[in-house]
């Protein structure tokens, strides 16, 4: 393995582990049990960003049923109900085998995410991997979430790096975004929540981390 100042940003939601179908099933669920529609493309827009971006369901539907359950109970609810059910997930394809790829290329790794610190340690260590990252840099680590750059460019400072010596592998239009803020390419491999978004500033679109040539991004 050689030394490299190259380096692999992954984002971590819909990226190394699926959370987001459960949640947008759950959602969709209990609109439909309450007799009411889950504006599923509203809701699309906030994928990649904790902060949101102005679609907020459980007020909309706790508004819709008038009054027999509230916003933070519905929270609660689709809260509990998807950590269950993504505790059994493991890494979605091509996430192990890229992270040996890249480390026998001696990049270094990195996660880049706007979900909270406590969900992305829990589960980087739960699946095995937390220890292959340098640097782990999340929600709780900066002021702004994506599609603003900070994340990434607090990964960046982070591994003391330039922007055109790093990769970032999103799923997501926000994190597109943040990646392109930050002047750092990025690779999309969309999900089956993500797929259908505007990916128009990615450096490419593959269906699988499996196909990501990393040959085509670094001197190796």
């Amino acid at each position: 393995m050689q030394n490299h100042t190259g380096a692999l940003i992954f984002d971590f939601d819909g990226l190394i582990l699926e959370t987001e179908s459960p949640e947008v099933e759950i959602w969709d669920r209990l609109f439909t049990e309450n007799g009411a529609r889950f504006d599923r493309q509203a809701y699309l827009k906030t994928i990649g960003s904790w902060s949101g971006t102005g679609y907020e369901p459980a007020v909309n539907l706790a508004n819709l049923i008038g009054g027999g359950i509230s916003a933070d109970e519905l929270i609660e609810r689709v809260r509990k109900e998807s950590t269950e059910m993504i505790a059994r997930e493991t890494p979605l394809p091509g996430v192990e085998a890229l992270i040996a790829r890249a480390q026998k290329a001696g990049l270094r790794l990195a996660v880049g995410s706007s979900s909270p610190s406590p969900w992305v340690h829990g589960h980087l260590r739960r699946l095995g991997l937390i220890d292959h990252f340098a640097t782990i840099v999340t929600f709780d680590d900066v002021s702004q979430s994506k599609p603003s750059p900070e994340i990434f460019l607090t990964v960046l400072a982070r591994l003391g790096i330039r922007a055109e010596q790093a990769l970032v592998l999103e799923d997501s239009h926000n994190g597109l975004l943040a990646a392109h803020r930050a002047g750092i390419r990025a690779v999309i491999v969309p999900n089956a929540v993500t797929t259908g978004q505007d990916f128009s500033l990615a450096a490419e679109v593959l269906d699988s981390l499996d196909a990501l040539a990393l040959e085509k991004y670094f001197p190796l």
